[in-house]
């Protein structure tokens, strides 16, 4: 038996409910308080006349939320090995990055899928978020957002559920509450997929670092993309949601889409398989030399 083989044996064997539905439960703390962070800001600005950027509004829910994962965390060690940071070899990098290319295309299906029954919520509240400086929504959106949120989500729930239950409900599950982190039908729906491919990637590699590097090129594309729809559509005198919820209103055209991509989905899964494995055994590959270095 492969070394691959026996690690997912080895990783497959138990299934804790009680601690399963424990970690559920923090999941519920982790929404809580980050409402009550952004509610704090709220009463704040009604009081105080003070019109939060962005920026401070998305941080005022997520700090409060990492607290949470890092009080309950602090027995597992250092910060950096609770939350799973091991560095990984440059080899692996450009893997991840070859991953997250190849598994783009099933992004995009979940997208279009989700757009049949909701508008897209980035195209409708895309004014907003870049706000005043499109510098720092780039910054929030490409950085703060996908290094916060991985340690939240792949470094704290995706690590403890895979502790108590088989690996790919601890992938299904988690990739579900990454979904449900960005509180939206439209997101939750591709956000749920990639939860579940970063969980992959993320045990392939070893490291957390994995799909912070999958996450951050994401969305630094979805950011820099947004950024120059609501310059270009500006100048047009209309809005990206306008023209996106007219081209969601044809839908002869989103069929159309939704099967385009549906077809490509198919051969990204099977390259994102592909690749995930490649990660996988780079990685062993790599062990017996970290081994003698060590």
């Amino acid at each position: 038996m492969s070394d691959l083989k026996k690690e997912r044996v080895v990783e497959n064997k138990v299934f804790n409910k009680k601690e399963f539905f424990a970690i559920l439960a923090i999941f519920v703390l982790v929404i809580i308080a980050g409402i009550s962070g952004s509610l704090v800001l709220g009463v704040v600005a009604a009081f105080t006349g003070i019109i939060f950027p962005g920026i401070v509004t998305y941080l005022g829910f997520l700090i409060p939320a990492l607290a949470i994962v890092i009080a309950f965390n602090r027995k597992e060690g250092s910060f950096l090995q609770a939350f799973g940071f091991k560095p990984i070899s440059w080899k692996i990098v450009l893997l991840t990055v070859l991953l997250t290319v190849v598994s783009y295309p099933i992004v995009l299906f979940m997208d279009l899928l989700s757009q049949l029954f909701v508008p897209n919520i980035i195209a409708s509240t895309a004014e907003s978020l870049v706000g005043s400086s499109s510098v720092i929504f780039i910054l929030q959106a490409a950085l703060i957002a996908p290094i916060c949120e991985e340690i939240l989500m792949r470094g704290f729930f995706q690590n403890r559920l895979a502790k108590v239950c088989p690996f790919i409900v601890a992938s299904i599950v988690s990739g579900f509450l990454f979904g449900a982190f960005h509180m939206n039908l439209n997101q939750f729906c591709y956000a749920w997929v990639l939860g579940i491919i970063f969980a992959y990637a993320n045990r392939a590699s070893g490291s957390i670092f994995t799909s912070i590097i999958m996450h951050v090129l994401i969305n630094t594309y979805g950011a820099i993309t947004t950024v120059i729809e609501v310059a270009r559509y500006s100048a047009m005198g209309t809005t990206w949601g306008e023209v996106a919820e007219k081209e969601r209103a044809d839908s002869s055209n989103m069929i159309r889409y939704i099967i385009i991509y549906g077809i490509l989905s198919i051969a990204s899964v099977i390259l994102t398989q592909l690749v995930t494995k490649k990660i996988a055994e780079q990685r062993i590959k790599e062990a017996p030399a970290k081994e003698q270095a060590a």
